[in-house]
């Protein structure tokens, strides 16, 4: 079962995901703050993380800078789910290899799509 770590600040939207999710083969683990991301992210090595840019204590291109620099989590995808639909923040993240990039409000199935296809599954799993 592959292991999904989503950091997000809202309560309401880290649930979103859990459920979003929930037809999936995966496991979520939700955090609300950079910090936490990046000690469950090395304590749990998971196969994804999605990503907030807003974040209390650090921004969400510090933990993105974090997981590059960290050899024990070296490949881990990263998918940016943001509020923050300005195109530089875009172009950033795009330069700096995030693989996807989804802006709030998500709906579920472009999530459990960009999941799907990030972790490579063998048979198209049903996203509806």
């Amino acid at each position: 079962m592959h292991r999904i770590l989503a950091v997000d600040d809202s309560g309401v939207l880290r649930r979103l995901i859990e459920v979003s999710l929930r037809p999936l083969d995966v496991q979520v683990v939700t955090v609300p703050t950079g910090k936490e991301a990046c000690d469950r992210a090395l304590a749990a090595a998971p196969d994804l993380l999605l990503l907030d840019l807003g974040l209390p204590d650090m921004s969400g291109w510090d933990v993105l800078e974090f997981v590059q620099n960290e050899p024990a989590l070296d490949g881990l995808p990263v998918v940016m789910l943001t509020g923050a639909t300005d195109a530089a923040d875009v172009e950033k993240a795009d330069d700096a290899g995030v693989d996807e990039y989804l802006t709030k409000p998500f709906r579920p199935a472009d999530l459990r799509r960009v999941v799907n296809d990030i972790l490579g599954y063998q048979e198209p799993i049903p996203v509806e």
